[in-house]
C-alpha cells in the first residue's frame, strides 16, 4: 500500500532524542505555571501551561514577539466569542447559531489576525475562539472569556520570563575571565 511510505521519514532516532535547552526552559516555564497556578488554587491552567509552550522560542525577542502576537489574537478570539455569547442568547436553542456562527466566528477571527500581522498566532485565537464559544458555562460568559485571556497572558509572561532569565545565567556562565 502506497500509504506506508509516507511513514517511514518517521522512525524514532535515539541520536536525537536528547534534551536541549529550549526544551529544559519549556519544561521549566510549565512546571512555574503550574506550581503557580496550584499554590494560588486557580483554574484553568491548562490554557497557561500550553501557552508557555507555544510562547517560549529560542530567545527573549523571538519570545517576548510570539507572545504579543499570542495575546493579541487570543483576545481577538475572545472577542468573536463574545459577540457568539450575544448571538446565542438573542436566539436561544436555535441550531443554527452554533453552525453558523461558530464557521463564522473561526473566520472572522482568522480573518482579523491576519489584519492586524498575528498571523504566526491564527492558530492559538481560532483555538482561544473555539474553547470559549464552545464552553462557557451558561451565566459566566464575560468573565469567562477574560479568565481564558488573562490564561494566556499568565503563560506568555512565565515563558517571557524564563527565556529572560535563562539567557542572562547563560550570559553570565559564557563570560570569559578576564
Amino acid at each position: 500500500m502506497n500509504i506506508l511510505r509516507y511513514f517511514k521519514r518517521y522512525r524514532f532516532n535515539p541520536k536525537k532524542f536528547r534534551l536541549g535547552m529550549r526544551t529544559f526552559k519549556t519544561g521549566l516555564a510549565v512546571f512555574l505555571v503550574l506550581l503557580l497556578f496550584y499554590l494560588w488554587s486557580w483554574e484553568g491552567m491548562q490554557i497557561a501551561a500550553l501557552t508557555a509552550v507555544f510562547s517560549l522560542r529560542e530567545d527573549f525577542d523571538q519570545s517576548v514577539h510570539f507572545g504579543m502576537s499570542r495575546i493579541i489574537a487570543n483576545s481577538i478570539g475572545g472577542f468573536y466569542a463574545l459577540l457568539y455569547f450575544v448571538l446565542e442568547r438573542v436566539f436561544p436553542s436555535n441550531p443554527l447559531v452554533l453552525l453558523l456562527g461558530v464557521p463564522i466566528g473561526v473566520m472572522l477571527t482568522i480573518m482579523t489576525c491576519v489584519a492586524t500581522n498575528t498571523g504566526g498566532a491564527i492558530i492559538g485565537g481560532a483555538a482561544a475562539f473555539l474553547i470559549i464559544s464552545l464552553s462557557i458555562p451558561y451565566g459566566d460568559s464575560v468573565l469567562y472569556v477574560f479568565t481564558r485571556v488573562f490564561e494566556t497572558f499568565f503563560g506568555v509572561f512565565i515563558a517571557i520570563l524564563v527565556n529572560y532569565d535563562m539567557d542572562r545565567i547563560r550570559a553570565i556562565l559564557l563570560k570569559k575571565p578576564r
